[in-house]
């Protein structure tokens, strides 16, 4: 009968063990972030609209499901841009996705940028594009941070 008893009870709780432990949620791993292009919508004498255009690559064999994303831009060391998504976006299992977020830029910061490439000697522009993704569900946003070089007589001419 006590036999009968700590076989139940072992049962039981290996039972609710097992399920504990596939509830479980792993911490995703860490998305990639690219910066595809930066194209100007508009521009006025206080303000360029600009589109920034962000590949977002998930490594992880589940879907991340977006909530937003936080951004702050730097074209040649000075802060050009900051912006936040809204859209809610799921990128797929081991997939990626194009993310599209439009920021205000101030016409000072850009006309900055501006003289500091027409004083160099060629069209390249450093950029940093530092940020946040928050996925639903998860409490901690995810970090990212990219540089490269944009090479705009590249640009200009595709």
């Amino acid at each position: 009968m006590i036999n009968k008893l700590i076989t139940r009870l072992s049962l039981a709780f290996m039972l609710i063990a097992s399920s504990a432990c596939s509830t479980i949620i792993t911490k995703p791993l860490k998305p990639t972030i690219e910066l595809v292009s930066v194209v100007p919508l508009n521009i006025s004498w206080s303000h360029q609209q600009l589109r920034f255009a962000l590949r977002v690559i998930n490594p992880n064999n589940f879907q991340l499901p977006v909530d937003s994303i936080n951004f702050v831009a730097h074209f040649n060391d000075t802060n050009i841009a900051s912006g936040k998504s809204h859209h809610s976006t799921v990128i797929p299992a081991n997939g990626e996705a194009l993310l599209m977020l439009d920021v205000t830029a101030g016409i000072d910061r850009l006309m900055t940028t501006l003289e500091t490439l027409l004083e160099g000697e060629s069209l390249n522009m450093n950029y940093d594009l530092t940020g946040t993704v928050k996925i639903e569900n998860w409490a901690t946003p995810v970090p990212f941070d990219v540089s490269g070089q944009m090479d705009i007589e590249k640009a200009l001419e595709g």
